[in-house]
């Protein structure tokens, strides 16, 4: 995405509007699971143990879920009426997506997984398979 947005002049509302059709084709088949596994399943097995307003990481997590959330529909409805995307736009959703992954990967999966132990981990590795399709994934 950010590279898209610095692609040359000439051929950077193109690539703009490529990679924002690829984030949203992303989104549908398995970016929105990625979403609900976390809200569904991983963060109420980790309130059983931490109130979860109290934890600056997971409420972070959660605003960055509504934002990127509004961007996919942001970008389906321009990308719908063929209304250009601007590359600040893409380049910003791109930053946040990269935040995103590294605050969960780095901060909040670690003490979730420290908090829940083994045996509950496998338990809500059960219920991760449930919400799972087999959708291809599709990389963005």
């Amino acid at each position: 995405m950010r590279r898209a947005a610095e692609a040359p002049a000439e051929k950077r509302a193109a690539a703009v509007a490529r990679q924002a059709e690829k984030f949203v084709r992303f989104w549908h088949k398995s970016g929105h699971v990625h979403f609900r596994e976390e809200e569904e399943v991983l963060l109420p097995a980790y309130a059983r143990h931490m109130r979860l307003d109290r934890d600056a990481e997971v409420m972070r997590t959660l605003a960055d879920h509504a934002e990127i959330r509004a961007a996919v529909q942001d970008f389906e409805q321009r990308l719908a009426a063929k209304t250009p995307i601007e590359a600040e736009e893409l380049a910003r959703m791109g930053k946040l997506l990269h935040d995103h992954v590294r605050l969960e990967e780095n901060q909040v999966f670690p003490r979730i997984e420290k908090t829940l132990g083994e045996e509950q981990l496998n338990t809500m590795g059960r219920g991760l398979t449930r919400l799972h399709s087999k959708h291809e994934v599709c990389e963005i």
